[in-house]
């Protein structure tokens, strides 16, 4: 069982590996996407993911989901469970809804699961975030 303390602070992105049908099926971002999630101790959180080449984009690229995403909100934890009260985002369909992820610690680490999404293919999707904690 997580607390509320465990995921207080600034975490750096090590790994965003995605899974179809629960094995590996690539990185959404590369392999060597970059990003940070910053958990407050008054239950605000923000979150940033990009390609590490998004610096290298021409200037008027618009900042599309598969290369560059933000959001934040309020945080909660419930059992086994972080869950993300979004209130702005740069995906339009997560404003004012819940993302809820599962959080497994391992070490100093922590692991961040979507729920399984299961398309109209029948194929089921989740996303698997390995984060470490910043050095101050």
């Amino acid at each position: 069982m997580i607390t509320r303390d465990d995921l207080i602070g600034t975490w750096i992105l090590k790994s965003w590996q995605s899974l179809k049908n629960g094995k590996p099926a690539g990185y959404p971002m590369g392999e060597d996407a970059k990003g940070q999630i910053i958990y407050t101790t008054e239950g605000r959180m923000s979150g940033f993911l990009m390609r590490r080449d998004f610096a290298d984009q021409p200037r008027e690229t618009a900042a599309s989901p598969d290369i560059c995403l933000a959001y934040g909100g309020n945080f909660r934890v419930e059992g086994d469970q972080v869950i993300h009260d979004v209130d702005v985002a740069t995906v339009p369909y997560w404003i004012d809804g819940p993302l809820i992820r599962t959080v497994v610690l391992q070490g100093e680490n922590v692991l961040l699961k979507t729920k399984p999404e299961t398309t109209s293919s029948g194929n089921t999707y989740e996303h698997h975030l390995l984060w470490e904690r910043a050095e101050g």
